[in-house]
């Protein structure tokens, strides 16, 4: 077993009686060591036997040995304590990690500051990141949803925007000389859309439906929508009702166009909205600036004011100016208020309220002039 160096070529006996006493000593050594292993050997293969400490750490070095071999596994264990050793439950949890991760992937954060996506994207089962901040009472179901505050001369506020990190900012174009520079702030997709009849409602429902992920749901609520509608009322041997719609005051105001959601719904009727040849508002579309020369000119048949206040003080200022009242129609009781909130703030939320009350006002109007 070991090798001795010599000087020479031969040995004294001498020598040869040293080197063969130190073999048996070392044999014997030997025989103590195997035998010493043995009694390890049975007392760790014994199950009443204690581990040693020593045993212990090897063992734990081990599977922590064989578990870094797979990082992801061990990426999720390291995160939730644990290994499956001592807990079953770990692959399980990891597989819920997964799954959970997947779906935070595959959502789709949409900001929208049109208060009517709002409402369409609750109603499909989704709730936006954030709603747009309006005047008064706000729908029930936004409630807890965080708002942006709205500027017609600043735009959108931008830190509330980036707080809410939108995938996808829903507007309307009043607002879109801002939208640049929101785009390349939040990184955001911006998706333009206004309310301008009755079918435009249906087609924002749809593109909302696509970014989403919920075509189905989107189906449905476009007929739960029409299921409620009142048809169109065909057109009469006679001249249809003329109408004037305004927005503001008797002193500052400006009227709703054809090509606008409030004009659909009264063509839709029935009526016709005028008077022609108006030009829009570069700013606030569908809307279009008119003298009172031209209202008196125009002398409608049915008088609708979309007013910011009191039903009953809006009635007392346009009663009491003298253009104003020198109206057929102010002066037969034939002007209706509007509620801001269906036709201004909100179009197209509530299309079949609107659809009715519109209808009503009208038909009232030709049971008077027959």
């Amino acid at each position: 077993m070991f090798k001795i160096a010599s000087s020479g070529s031969s040995t004294s006996p001498q020598r040869s009686r040293s080197r063969g006493s130190s073999n048996w000593m070392l044999l014997g050594a030997v025989a103590v060591l195997a035998l010493a292993a043995g009694v390890f050997i049975s007392l760790k293969s014994s199950p009443d036997a204690p581990l040693s400490p020593t045993t212990t750490v090897a063992e734990v070095a081990q599977v922590t040995e064989t578990e870094s071999k797979c990082p992801v596994t061990g990426a999720i264990r390291s995160l939730i304590g644990g290994s499956p050793h001592h807990h079953p439950v770990a692959e399980t949890s990891a597989d819920v990690v997964t799954a959970a991760a997947t779906n935070e992937t595959n959502s789709v954060r949409i900001a929208t500051l049109l208060p009517f996506a709002a409402d369409q994207l609750i109603a499909m089962g989704v709730t936006p990141v954030c709603v747009p901040g309006l005047r008064g009472v706000t729908p029930e179901v936004w409630s807890g949803i965080p708002t942006v505050q709205l500027d017609h001369s600043a735009g959108p506020n931008l830190e509330q925007l980036i707080a809410v990190e939108p995938d996808y900012i829903v507007t309307g174009s009043t607002y879109a000389q801002f939208m640049p520079h929101i785009a390349s702030v939040t990184k955001a997709e911006i998706v333009m859309m206004d309310v301008e009849s009755i079918d435009s409602v249906f087609e924002h429902i749809n593109t909302l439906g696509e970014i989403c992920s919920r075509p189905q749901e989107s189906q449905q609520v476009i007929l739960d929508i029409k299921s409620r509608l009142m048809p169109p009322v065909s057109s009469g041997q006679g001249e249809p009702i003329k109408v004037l719609a305004i927005f503001g005051t008797p002193h500052s105001f400006y009227a709703f166009m054809p090509d606008t959601y409030l004009g659909d719904l009264v063509a839709h009727s029935g009526g016709q909205i005028g008077p022609e040849g108006l030009v829009s508002h570069k700013v606030y579309k569908g809307l279009a600036p008119l003298s009172m020369e031209t209202v008196v000119e125009y002398n409608p048949d049915l008088l609708l004011v979309l007013f910011h206040g009191p039903e009953d003080t809006s009635r007392a200022m346009f009663e009491g100016d003298p253009l104003w009242s020198s109206l057929t129609a102010v002066n037969e009781n034939r002007m209706f208020f509007l509620a801001d909130d269906i036709y201004a703030m909100r179009p197209g939320s509530q299309m079949d309220l609107a659809m009715t009350q519109v209808n009503g006002y009208i038909k009232d109007v030709e049971q008077r002039l027959q």
